[in-house]
């Protein structure tokens, strides 16, 4: 039904469940109202046509996690989140949840939470969306004072994720003790993953997800830092805790690269998990780690995130740092390099192609788009240049870091 403009400055000093009720009189449909964590505030008069997801909220006082997770699979957060108009939402029966439309309530890029109208007494149209649109601007007051104690404790519980990420408490038993003092059940295993992508805003869009999975975390600049964990101490669950980490960042990854700059990367490492809170600044630096060694070797380090699947790109930095206090050359290199540029050949080219290929004649051939016997004939000029014996394993590893390192002065 079409409403005047300003129709709800009537119900400007109403109470939240006032103005949820004029919301579903006017609309003749069931209405729920909640904060940005999904918790219940307020719900109009429903009569006997409340669906089993409205039941659950109503009686649990939150939504439940499968509808949650659902929505968020489904885009539908993606689209609260990014756009002030209702999103029209078809029913979802295998969870329980009818047909719907929703608004998000914001101030300015702040999300304060939502109006849900159930769709069921009669259909919902754009001509209503009106009612939700005047009625999410009038409930911003009602969620700014909800917002200010609930920003308040979040405050506090990200400045002392911050202190253990900075390794400002040595103490376990302080740690645990300020912990039970801010109400944070901290996991009895952890690790520390970081996002990093920019022009998007990691908090909100994952918002969904971390509220599912009751992560902790902070954002800094570009990167959100999460501490992801588990509770179960039965046994060791170091593959189980891998596991969750991985399925998140596949649930958040492709997601995330829809809202960032165009031309950036969204890009996760992750360091190795740990059990004391002291030892959580080790896989804080392993996490930064693992992305800054993603970001100079791209192609190679694909679809890894995890500190402990870095292999020999772990320890480059630290060659490469080793070699300049010691002022190494590798003068075999030099010489390949050389003879490229006075004969301007791709022999070095060919030599990390079948290093990368693990000495495999036929896959190196394949990924050079040469003959193999073009490929023999080049390995063996190789050997002669440089006077290597590439059967030699020993001498090959050495190549393949040195490799490896002298690409580090192009990348950084």
């Amino acid at each position: 039904m079409p409403i005047e403009p300003n129709y709800f400055q009537q119900y400007q000093h109403a109470d939240i469940d006032e103005l949820a009720d004029v919301i579903g009189e006017l609309l003749q449909n069931p209405i729920t109202v909640e904060d940005a964590d999904h918790k219940l505030i307020a719900y109009s008069s429903h009569g006997e046509s409340t669906d089993e997801a409205r039941w659950s909220t109503i009686m649990g006082r939150r939504v439940p996690e499968k509808v949650l997770t659902r929505l968020w699979k489904d885009g539908v957060f993606q689209e609260l989140l990014t756009q002030d108009d209702p999103v029209h939402i078809p029913a979802k029966d295998e969870i329980g949840l009818g047909k719907r439309v929703a608004i998000a309530i914001r101030r300015g890029s702040d999300v304060l939470g939502y109006i849900w109208a159930q769709e069921v007494n009669r259909p919902i149209t754009r001509e209503d969306d009106e009612i939700l649109r005047q009625a999410a601007r009038v409930a911003v007051s009602r969620l700014i004072q909800r917002q200010g104690k609930r920003k308040a404790e979040e405050q506090r519980r990200k400045e002392f994720l911050w202190e253990l990420l900075l390794g400002n408490h040595s103490s376990e038993a302080v740690i645990r003790q300020k912990a039970d003092s801010l109400q944070m059940q901290l996991p009895t295993s952890y690790l520390i993953c970081i996002i990093e992508a920019a022009g998007a805003r990691l908090d909100q869009y994952l918002y969904p997800l971390l509220m599912r999975d009751k992560l902790l975390w902070v954002v800094d600049g570009s990167q959100i830092i999460l501490l992801i964990g588990l509770s179960d101490t039965k046994k060791d669950k170091s593959d189980v805790l891998i596991r969750k980490v991985e399925q998140f960042l596949s649930d958040s990854l492709g997601k995330l690269e829809a809202h960032v700059t165009e031309g950036c990367q969204v890009i996760a490492g992750y360091g190795r998990d740990y059990k004391s809170y002291t030892d959580i600044v080790k896989s804080y630096r392993e996490a930064l780690h693992a992305l800054k060694i993603k970001k100079l070797f791209p192609q190679e380090n694909e679809g890894i995130h995890g500190y402990h699947e870095l292999g020999i790109y772990r320890y480059l930095l630290q060659l490469k740092q080793w070699e300049e206090e010691q002022g190494y050359q590798n003068e075999r290199l030099e010489k390949l390099r050389q003879y490229d540029r006075e004969n301007q050949t791709t022999l070095l080219t060919t030599l990390e192609t079948f290093l990368d290929a693990a000495g495999k004649v036929n896959k190196t051939a394949e990924r050079l788009h040469i003959h193999i016997n073009t490929l023999s004939y080049r390995l063996r000029r190789i050997e002669e240049i440089m006077r290597v014996d590439l059967d030699n394993m020993n001498q090959r590893a050495a190549l393949y870091l040195e490799l490896k390192i002298a690409k580090l002065d192009g990348e950084q």
